[in-house]
């Protein structure tokens, strides 16, 4: 079901990890991601579809007594297939929303990962 992919990146995106090992455990398993050697100081772990690539999930850790890391933007990934896409998250066991329309016609849903961090996947920009 995952051999091609349902969603890309239009750019990075970082969100806040409590444990580093624990999340990229996670989008390794559920989103097929893998986890590549770029380094940062503004990341703990970069994670994409493949090991040479340099866009993808920035995972930044939540420092010890914060609620949230200091993360910029909000992460969107992006379907040319809005409705499979969604199926497919849902088949892997990720906590997903309704399929909706904002107030200018634009199809999305929203999903949660391991932290309770919102990602939303969007329909490709035409």
């Amino acid at each position: 079901m995952w051999g091609t992919k349902s969603f890309y990146f239009g750019e990075s995106i970082s969100v806040g990890v409590r444990n580093l090992q624990t999340a990229i455990a996670w989008y390794q398993e559920k989103l097929r991601l893998k986890l590549t050697a770029l380094k940062s100081e503004d990341f703990e772990a970069l994670l994409s579809f493949g090991k040479e690539d340099d866009t993808g999930v920035a995972l930044v850790l939540i420092p010890p007594g914060e609620t949230a890391a200091n993360v910029p933007g909000h992460p969107i990934l992006f379907a040319k297939n809005i409705e499979k896409a969604h199926r497919e998250f849902v088949s892997k066991g990720i906590r997903v929303g309704l399929l909706q329309s904002d107030s200018g016609g634009n199809r999305f849903f929203q999903f949660y990962d391991l932290d309770e961090n919102i990602i939303e996947v969007c329909v490709e920009p035409g």
